[in-house]
């Protein structure tokens, strides 16, 4: 599902499948799942967690193609393309390797739809993200997630800090300049703490006790989200932005 969520985005981008940007959400909610699963399954098998070797998987999966993306990328600008861009690119490189390029956008107030054809890494700001999630949902879960009673907390936290960073993303979401809410970790976070949510045991609990009409009604929900991604027209639909501004999404109509 993670695979056909990047498919997604790739073929919005190749002009393919203009509802296809909406698999940037999905690719969150399907990573917090995972992660939250892990951290879950080794807290419940050991007792405690161990981060560094955590952090060390995640860096051995992600850090390599990272790598040779941005490498690649830096001496195919110098050779290739248009001197403005090399100059950019030069300069948010120290941002992408610190895992905080979407941070550093937000604070150039650099909206992700008018910078993508003139910043070769603007569409890492999403690897940022999850880095951070990375960094800072382990420790959530190993302090909520000990002793008795753990993966309930770990279930609370997670909902609290979805429905906290759903109010944000509405919140910042009716900015002109929606480069915050699109582009926060925080805003962002809505996304993934649903998926982490999912992943624990009251929460799937609590699904699989609905009654065959209610999953019946859920199952055509998640089906409608699928169907969006066809009839969606493009990041400038009314769902998903605001009239009048920039081309930047409004995240919480997403």
């Amino acid at each position: 599902m993670r695979g056909l969520a990047v498919a997604a985005v790739l073929l919005f981008h190749a002009g393919h499948l203009r509802g296809g940007f909406l698999g940037v959400d999905l690719f969150f909610v399907l990573s917090g799942f995972l992660i939250t699963g892990l951290l879950l399954a080794e807290l419940g098998k050991r007792g405690r967690l161990d981060l560094a070797a955590f952090w060390g998987r995640r860096a051995r999966r992600l850090l390599p193609a990272l790598t040779v993306v941005v490498l690649s990328a830096l001496l195919l600008a110098w050779a290739c393309a248009r001197p403005d861009l090399l100059g950019p690119a030069l300069s948010d490189a120290p941002w992408v390797a610190a895992q905080s390029v979407n941070w550093h956008y937000i604070g150039e107030q650099l909206g992700y739809w008018n910078a993508s054809g003139t910043r070769l890494f603007a569409h890492l700001w999403s690897i940022g993200v999850e880095w951070q999630f990375y960094l800072a949902w382990p420790l959530i879960v190993m302090l909520a997630g000990r002793g008795p009673g753990g993966p309930r907390r770990v279930a609370l936290v997670a909902v609290a800090g979805a429905i906290g960073s759903l109010l944000l993303m509405i919140e910042l979401g009716a900015a002109v300049d929606t480069t915050r809410a699109y582009e926060g970790t925080d805003t962002r976070a809505f996304s993934l703490l649903l998926g982490a949510a999912a992943a624990t045991a009251p929460v799937r609990d609590a699904v699989a006790a609905l009654p065959r009409k209610a999953m019946d009604v859920l199952c055509a929900l998640l089906g409608g989200l699928t169907v969006s991604w066809l009839l969606t027209d493009g990041e400038k639909a009314p769902a998903c932005s605001r009239a009048g501004c920039s081309r930047t999404p409004w995240p919480a109509r997403c």
